[in-house]
C-alpha cells in the first residue's frame, strides 16, 4: 500500500482533499433528527393542540396535523379540548413531525398507545367524534391514504350527525378567524381627520 508521502504530488493532493471532505459529508447525516419523537402531553390546550415533553426531556407545542378543531369562542370548543384531552391521557404519544407553523408549533401527526394495544391515530378519533374539520387546505402536509382516510372520517361522522354535526351548519374555524379578524379591522380607529384651515 501506497503511503502519501511516496505518491506523487498530484495523487497526494487528491487523497488529502478526499481526506478532508469524508467528515463533512459524514457529520450531517448523522446530525439528523429522528423521523418520529415519543413522550407525553402535558396540556391540551384546544382540540388540535397541545403541550409535549420528549423522552429526552424538550418540551414543545404541537399542532395537530390535518384537521382544524373549533376556536375557543366557538361552539363545541370545549367537548372538543376535553375529547383531546382524554385521548392523550395517561399514554404514550407518538409525534411524526411534518412542519413548524407561522406560532412556532411542531405540526405534526400524532398517535398514542396504551399497554398492548395497537396504536390510535389522536387526529383521526377527534374526527370519528365530530369534534373538528379534515382540513384540507394543508393537504400536501398528509399522505394520500391519511388524506383519504380523514376525509371519509369526516363525511361519516357529518352523516351520522356526531358531535358538532348535530348543528345543521357549523361554522367551520377557519371561517370563523376570518370572520374575527374583519370585526377586529371594521373596530379599528381610522386616520384622524385632516385639520381644517383656521377661520378667515
Amino acid at each position: 500500500m501506497l503511503r502519501p508521502d511516496s505518491m506523487p504530488p498530484p495523487r497526494r493532493r487528491v487523497l488529502v482533499a478526499l481526506v478532508g471532505v469524508v467528515p463533512v459529508i459524514l457529520l450531517p447525516a448523522c446530525a439528523r433528527p429522528a423521523s418520529s419523537l415519543e413522550g407525553i402531553s402535558l396540556e391540551v390546550h384546544d382540540g388540535d393542540s397541545f403541550a409535549f415533553r420528549s423522552a429526552d426531556g424538550a418540551r414543545m407545542r404541537v399542532r395537530l396535523s390535518g384537521i382544524d378543531a373549533p376556536e375557543h369562542d366557538q361552539p363545541y370548543a370545549e367537548r372538543s379540548r376535553r375529547s383531546l384531552r382524554e385521548l392523550l391521557r395517561d399514554a404514550r404519544v407518538r409525534l411524526e413531525p411534518v412542519k413548524r407553523d407561522v406560532y412556532d408549533r411542531l405540526v405534526a401527526r400524532a398517535s398514542t398507545r396504551r399497554g398492548d394495544a395497537p396504536e390510535s391515530d389522536v387526529a383521526l378519533a377527534q374526527l370519528r367524534a365530530g369534534l373538528a374539520w379534515h382540513f384540507t387546505r394543508y393537504r400536501d402536509d398528509q399522505s394520500a391514504a391519511d388524506f383519504a382516510l380523514y376525509a371519509r372520517a369526516e363525511q361519516q361522522a357529518r352523516a351520522a350527525r356526531i358531535g358538532l354535526w348535530e348543528d345543521a351548519v357549523p361554522e367551520p374555524p377557519w371561517a370563523f378567524r376570518q370572520r374575527m379578524r374583519r370585526r377586529e379591522t371594521d373596530r379599528a380607529p381610522g386616520p384622524p381627520p385632516a385639520a381644517r384651515p383656521p377661520a378667515g
